[in-house]
């Protein structure tokens, strides 16, 4: 693919790519990995992307290969010798020391992150078709394509997912 096509998609749909990056990986550093890598396997795969024939999808459809890709591989590694990661200890260590909100705003954030977490510990088949639906509003056909997938298996997904994540958010005292 030629350089200013992949600048034209940068252009156009990087910013997308980056937040879809972002909810995939819940680590902002994870998350430019996985951009860049995108556009590299963009660039590698030399192919011709039509304007109706929707880009946003297929470079999705690229990130999310490689994420599942790299999930793989973690796994596998996590077997071996399981590890911390400092960022999120970090990261959460800073969120709680910037709270000096209101009482209601704080219980807000404390449901909206739990809720990321809840959405962030399902599987990764689980995990996706609700990151793609609920953060980019994408339709059942798009994300189908996306994930390789008939409809109805991402329909089964979506309503496996919000009922996993229902209860977990019931068990943990939201929503009752």
């Amino acid at each position: 693919m030629e350089t200013e096509m992949v600048s034209q998609l940068i252009d156009q749909f990087g910013m997308d790519v980056m937040r879809f990056c972002r909810k995939l990986t819940f680590c902002s550093e994870d998350a430019q990995d996985l951009y860049q890598q995108t556009f590299l396997k963009l660039m590698e795969l030399r192919v011709a992307i039509r304007k109706e024939e929707n880009p946003r999808a297929f470079l999705f459809s690229i990130a999310n290969g490689i994420w599942k890709n790299e999930c793989r591989k973690l796994r596998r590694r996590a077997r071996i010798a399981p590890s911390i990661s400092i960022s999120r200890m970090q990261e959460e260590n800073e969120q709680i020391q910037d709270s000096a909100d209101t009482q209601s705003q704080v219980l807000e954030q404390m449901q909206q992150e739990e809720l990321r977490r809840a959405v962030e510990r399902l599987e990764p088949k689980y995990k996706t078709p609700i990151i793609l639906m609920y953060t980019f509003g994408m339709k059942v056909e798009e994300i189908a394509k996306i994930e390789h997938l008939p409809q109805a298996t991402v329909k089964t997904r979506l309503r496996r997912a919000r009922q996993k994540l229902k209860t977990e958010m019931e068990e943990r005292g939201y929503g009752i």
